[in-house]
């Protein structure tokens, strides 16, 4: 099987709206075809794991609507059109934590939903912090909270942590030894 041997024979836009779109494909695969629903959005996010010359890890808790809950996340948002990840993930980084990372680097990029969503997360690692100034977006209400690295995973082990970008960052720091245990 390849991605090669999926043709699309017909797409339709069933609701558009800046920051998301639902799709039906017409997929045709060995002759047969069948119909797929999905959401796209136009627009990639980042999410950046900030460590702190104490070693702790900078994370955000908010609210999020579409879980219902107060959560651990990494500062995170959206790319503007056009815009290089690595600057925005520096800018979001910045906006929401008042601190400017001198150093950054790439530590992955993933979709989390393949199947229904397209929509991905470059994920990046920050350090050598500068304090600047916090500036959020109107309407955007966030605790910084700044943990020690072996609680942040002990949380994500235990289960208390639902963000995905989160676990998969501290996790993926951890390998490339970028974060101690």
């Amino acid at each position: 099987m390849s991605s090669t041997d999926y043709r699309v024979i017909e797409s339709q836009t069933i609701f558009d709206h800046p920051a998301v779109r639902i799709v039906l494909d017409t997929l045709e695969y060995k002759g047969r075809q069948r119909r797929y629903f999905y959401l796209a959005s136009p627009i990639e996010a980042v999410a950046t794991i900030g460590l702190t010359s104490s070693q702790e890890i900078i994370l955000t808790r908010q609210y999020r609507h579409p879980v219902g809950s107060v959560i651990y996340d990494l500062p995170a948002g959206r790319l503007n059109p056009g815009e290089d990840p690595l600057e925005g993930a520096r800018r979001e980084f910045e906006e929401e934590t008042g601190y400017y990372p001198q150093r950054i680097q790439q530590l992955g990029y993933y979709n989390q939903f393949p199947g229904t969503l397209r929509a991905a997360t470059n994920l990046f690692f920050a350090s050598d912090l500068l304090p600047t100034k916090q500036n959020l977006d109107e309407g955007e209400e966030l605790d910084l909270v700044m943990l020690p690295v072996p609680q942040v995973l002990e949380m994500i082990l235990q289960g208390d942590v639902i963000d995905g970008s989160l676990q998969l960052g501290v996790l993926l720091a951890i390998q490339k030894g970028l974060l101690p245990r």
